[in-house]
Formats: structure tokens, C-alpha cells, sequence
């Protein structure tokens, strides 16, 4: 494995903003993040050289020069199944089915054509699940969708499908997937979360911060098939009343899930994997042994000295290693009434 963390190349539609968003809040460090978003993108318009966005001559000029053991991230498909499956079903009086197969095989077209160029760490990551209601009226991509009459219950369930044929043609290449379905739907209504909704109602991009923390977490899963990450464990004894966070900002502004309180006296572990102004980066966090895996940032002037975890005392050790060592030289065996 590479020593020195590889780059995290993007390209995909206007949605790699989370994965721009997570990297701006330190929450993908090690790792550096470049790459292209194409507002409006589409998979099945990668077969199309004359598309009105041009992504796909966008992403071929940009990645061609670069290296080929960085890791390359793939998100696309919010476009298709929010508007272009629809529009074109009914424009070609053809099945919607017909039309995700279609966007589904220009998708992996275009891997393909990046595994042959030599690129081999590749992550598809599912398709955005809509945030657009029924009942939105105000938004330019709300306006520009408002001829198709698919509910939104309609598009969230042909994006689970369009995200379960990614997983799988991802998987026939060997190729990791990871999606943030299940951390942002909301099995009640079957549709995405209120909290996942951007503030702005004329946005139908989801809330920044919070779709970052899902999808940095989900992501570094993936970048660990590829390289594992540098273990630094570390532990620090709060000295100042404080709040584990899913990434920087005031506490008071954060949903419950993206905090947890940490009292004077409580013990903090993690993996360091950064630094982010007065915030320490880790991994794995634990407070006082229970796990918070949402969490990463960790005031810093709040703790006392980050500490190396302790090990076992060598008193504890040494007469078991030493049981051992002998018993492998054949210089201690059980008695013979023991044995028979």
C-alpha cells in the first residue's frame, strides 16, 4: 500500500458539493480532494458528445493527465432519475424501466473507459435521493422539472432502484459502492428526511453540513478497501465542559445526532487524522468507551495532552509470554497423570 494518502479525484454532477463540503470542514483528511462537477449532468448523457453540459468531455480532458493510483469518485444519476427517466418515458412512450437500463449502461460505459486508461481505485457512490416535494412550486430546477407528474414517493423509489443496479454492476467489476440511503430516508414517510432539506427552499440540493458528515463517513469505508488508513491512537481527559462534534460550528445549531456532550473528567479515544483550526480530526471516536462513529471533531483547547492508550502493565504480560515460550521448547508439559 501507498504510504503518502492518495488523492480523492471527483467527477459527477452538481451533488459532489457534499464531498467539496466535507472536504472543506476536514472531515476526508488525510486525503486532498479535486476534481470536476458539471451542473446538470447526466449518466445516460455520457453517450451523447453533443449533450448540452459537455460533461463527459469535461471529465475525459480533466482526469487524463492525472495519475492513475489516486482514487477516483463517481456520483451521478440525481439528474436521471428526478427528470430524464420520466421525460423520456413519456416523450419515447417507452418504460421507465427501458430508460434506467439505458442510463445504468452509459454509467459504466464511461467506468469502463476509465479502468482501461489504467485507473483502478474507483468508488461509484449512489445517486442523490430527491428532496423535491410535491407540493414545491418555487426553485429554477423545480420550475425546469415541473413537466414531469412523478410523485416524489415515485422518484425516491426509482433512485433505490437505480442505486441497487449501481451496486451491482459495481460489484461485477470488483469496485466498491457506498450510498447514504439509509442514513437520509425516512422509513415513515419513504422519502428523504425533513432534516436533510436544504434550508433554502429554492435549493434542491440537500443540507450541506449534514449530507457532508454521512457522506465523508460512508466514503472513508470505501477509500479503505484502496488504503488502509494510519492508525494514531490517541486519548485526551476533558478538562472544560464541551461537545463532540460531526464537524465545526456551535453546538447550539446542530441537530442532536451531529453532537454528543463530553463532561470534565470524560475520556475521548480516537485515530488523529488531522487538523482543522481549533479542532482536533479523529477517527473512531469513543467517549468513555461508548462509540460515535458520526463524530470527528474534537475541540482541542478543551483537553488536556492527547496521550498514547496505555498498554497492558508488563508484570501482566511477561509470565504468560514466558509460559509460553517454554512450553514451545518442550520445557514445560503437563504432568503425565495430567495428560492421560
Amino acid at each position: 500500500m501507498t504510504s503518502a494518502p492518495l488523492p480523492i479525484y471527483y467527477l459527477g454532477d452538481s451533488h459532489v458539493r457534499y464531498l467539496k463540503k466535507a472536504a472543506k470542514l476536514g472531515l476526508l483528511a488525510p486525503h486532498e480532494l479535486s476534481g470536476v462537477e458539471v451542473g446538470g449532468a447526466t449518466a445516460v448523457g455520457m453517450r451523447n458528445p453533443n449533450a448540452k453540459t459537455n460533461a463527459l468531455g469535461r471529465f475525459r480532458n480533466w482526469i487524463r493527465e492525472k495519475p492513475r493510483t489516486a482514487i477516483v469518485v463517481l456520483h451521478l444519476g440525481e439528474v436521471d432519475c428526478g427528470y430524464v427517466i420520466w421525460y423520456r418515458a413519456d416523450k419515447y412512450d417507452e418504460p421507465v424501466e427501458l430508460q434506467m437500463d439505458s442510463s445504468i449502461a452509459a454509467y459504466f460505459e464511461f467506468v469502463d473507459e476509465l479502468l482501461d486508461l489504467g485507473f483502478r481505485r474507483i468508488i461509484i457512490t449512489g445517486a442523490t435521493l430527491p428532496t423535491i416535494t410535491d407540493d414545491d412550486q418555487v426553485g429554477e430546477v423545480v420550475i425546469k422539472r415541473s413537466s414531469i407528474t412523478a410523485t416524489q414517493k415515485e422518484r425516491t423509489e426509482l433512485t433505490l432502484e437505480y442505486n441497487a443496479a449501481l451496486r451491482r454492476e459495481a460489484e461485477a467489476r470488483g469496485l466498491p459502492y457506498v450510498d447514504i440511503d439509509e442514513d437520509v430516508l425516512d422509513p415513515a414517510t419513504g422519502v428523504v428526511d425533513e432534516r436533510m432539506r436544504n434550508p433554502n427552499p429554492k435549493d434542491h440540493h440537500m443540507n450541506g453540513p449534514l449530507a457532508a458528515v454521512h457522506w465523508s463517513h460512508r466514503l472513508h469505508e470505501a477509500v479503505a478497501t484502496y488504503q488502509k488508513p494510519v492508525r494514531a491512537p490517541r486519548t485526551w481527559t476533558c478538562t472544560r465542559e464541551t461537545f463532540l462534534k460531526a464537524y465545526p460550528g456551535h453546538s447550539k445549531d446542530m441537530p442532536e445526532q451531529m453532537r454528543a456532550r463530553v463532561a470534565v473528567g470524560d475520556v475521548v479515544s480516537g485515530d488523529v487524522a488531522g487538523e482543522k483550526g481549533q479542532y482536533t480530526v479523529i477517527r473512531d471516536a469513543r467517549i468513555n468507551g461508548e462509540p460515535h462513529p458520526l463524530l470527528s471533531m474534537l475541540h482541542t483547547h478543551h483537553y488536556g495532552p492527547a496521550t498514547r492508550p496505555a498498554r497492558p502493565a508488563a508484570s501482566a504480560v511477561r509470565p504468560l509470554g514466558r509460559l509460553l515460550s517454554l512450553w514451545r521448547r518442550g520445557e514445560s508439559r503437563p504432568p503425565q497423570d495430567a495428560a492421560s
